[in-house]
C-alpha cells in the first residue's frame, strides 16, 4: 500500500477531511506533529522528521498558527523546507495547505507577507487559465467554495504558476514543476476543527472576524456539501500524480 507523509504543525489542525480522503482512495498516511513531538506510526518513540523522502509516495504539509517566516522560533520549518525540496527533486507530489503553502513558497525563494486583513470563512475562488488546464483543478466547476483562515499569503515565488485567485489575496493556489502544489485555502476542515480553533485561538480570530462566532453554523450549512466535494476532488487528483 502506498503511503503519504503528512506534517501537522498544529495539534488542533489535523488532516480531517483530507486524511479521510487519502484512506478512501486506497492510500495510507503517517502523520508527524513536530511541535507536539508525536508521530502516528511511532506513538511511543518520536522519530522526528525524516531527512529524505524514503519510500513515501508524496508529502502533505498542513496549516498552523505560526508564520513561515518564524524560522528561529520553530526549527521544524527549516527541516520541512529541506524535505519539500527533496520530494520536489525526486518528482514526488507535494501539497501544502495554508501555512504549508507558505512553507513551500519560502522553500523556493518566495515571499510570505502579512495581509491587510484577516481572511476567514467560506469564500468563492476562480481559476486562472493555467488552473483550468491543470490536472489538480481540471473539471472543477467555477466558482468553487473553500474555507479560508489566514493572516499571511505568498507572492513572488520564482517559477510558480498561479492556478486560483479570489478573496483577499491574488495567489490562492500555485504549482511548481510537475506536482508541487500550494493551496492558501483549506481542504481539510470540518466544523469541529474550526470550533477547536475558536476555543484555542478565539481571542484573536474572533476579534478580527466576528462571524466565526455569529455565522459559523449557517456558513457550514450553506457551503459544506459543495466544499467537501471540492476537497475530495482535489485530493483524488493529487494522489493520481503519485508513482511510487
Amino acid at each position: 500500500m502506498r503511503r503519504i507523509l503528512v506534517i501537522v504543525p498544529e495539534l488542533v489542525a489535523p488532516p480531517g477531511l483530507l486524511g479521510q480522503a487519502v484512506i478512501e482512495y486506497g492510500f495510507a498516511y503517517d502523520a508527524i506533529f513536530p511541535e507536539s513531538r508525536f508521530a502516528s506510526h511511532a506513538p511511543l518513540n518520536y522519530p522526528g522528521l525524516p531527512s529524505e523522502p524514503g519510500t513515501y509516495a508524496g508529502l502533505i504539509v498542513l496549516g498552523g498558527p505560526m508564520s513561515a517566516n518564524d524560522l528561529r522560533k520553530h526549527s521544524f520549518l527549516e527541516e520541512t523546507m529541506r524535505l519539500i525540496v527533496g520530494f520536489h527533486a525526486a518528482d514526488r507530489p507535494v501539497l501544502g495547505i495554508c501555512l504549508g503553502a507558505q512553507i513551500i513558497a519560502r522553500s523556493f525563494g518566495g515571499e510570505v507577507y502579512r495581509m491587510a486583513a484577516f481572511e476567514s470563512g467560506f469564500y468563492d475562488m476562480e481559476l486562472t487559465e493555467a488552473g483550468r488546464a491543470d490536472p489538480l483543478f481540471r473539471a472543477v466547476d467555477e466558482p468553487f467554495t473553500v474555507f479560508q483562515n489566514h493572516y499571511e499569503a505568498t507572492r513572488g515565488t520564482p517559477g510558480a504558476v498561479t492556478l486560483a485567485t479570489g478573496g483577499a489575496c491574488p495567489v490562492q493556489a500555485f504549482r511548481l514543476g510537475r506536482a508541487t502544489y500550494g493551496l492558501q485555502f483549506h481542504i481539510e476542515v470540518t466544523i469541529d476543527i474550526v470550533r477547536d480553533w475558536i476555543r484555542v485561538f478565539g481571542a484573536a480570530f474572533c476579534r478580527d472576524e466576528p462571524r466565526l462566532l455569529t455565522d459559523l453554523d449557517r456558513q457550514f450549512a450553506t457551503s459544506f456539501a459543495d466544499y467537501r466535494q471540492v476537497c475530495h476532488h482535489l485530493i483524488r487528483q493529487w494522489l493520481s500524480l503519485t508513482s511510487v
